[in-house]
């Protein structure tokens, strides 16, 4: 019985041994992931490339709800923006036959960066489109987290929520 006990005693300490190695190693290990999504953040900001998914959106006049997968908004080079995009408003003055909500591809007309005061950057892109001016300020925190938001001279405004597509 007392070797028994012994024996379980022996054992729980060496699991409870193992399992604080092992949180060690997962610390360590999180801290450089933290370091290398940082990174690759300003990295894709620097040469003005990058790819937000957005996963939640926040209408000017309707609730807010999670968006299912496939709208993301991509920048090339600082000169030409994807906008894969829902939107839901109202549109005040619209194209004939124009149903496209936040969807085109087109030139930036005005890019402009920084970084943000505590872990983050912005850019702020200014696209002229045939009927209206759309002004999307976007904010990347060091962590990969984005907001897009999404202004017109035509429309109600939109604010989305998702993540920078970064290389892991």
């Amino acid at each position: 019985m007392k070797k028994s006990l012994l024996l379980t005693s022996i054992m729980a300490f060496f699991v409870l041994l193992t399992g604080c190695s092992t949180s060690q190693a997962t610390q360590a290990e999180k801290a450089e992931r933290r370091i290398r999504v940082a990174q690759a953040v300003a990295d894709s900001l620097r040469q003005q490339t990058f790819t937000i998914e957005v996963s939640y959106v926040n209408p000017q006049r309707m609730r807010s709800r999670n968006l299912s997968y496939g709208y993301d908004l991509q920048v090339r080079n600082g000169e030409v923006i994807e906008s894969n995009l829902p939107f839901f408003g109202e549109v005040r003055r619209a194209e004939y036959g124009s149903q496209s909500g936040l969807n085109f591809t087109d030139k930036i007309a005005q890019y402009q960066s920084g970084r943000l005061k505590k872990d983050g950057y912005f850019v702020e892109l200014v696209v002229q489109r045939r009927l209206e001016v759309l002004f999307y300020r976007i904010e990347v925190f060091d962590n990969g987290r984005a907001s897009v938001m999404v202004n017109s001279d035509n429309r109600d405004s939109m604010h989305f929520m998702g993540e920078m597509i970064v290389g892991d």
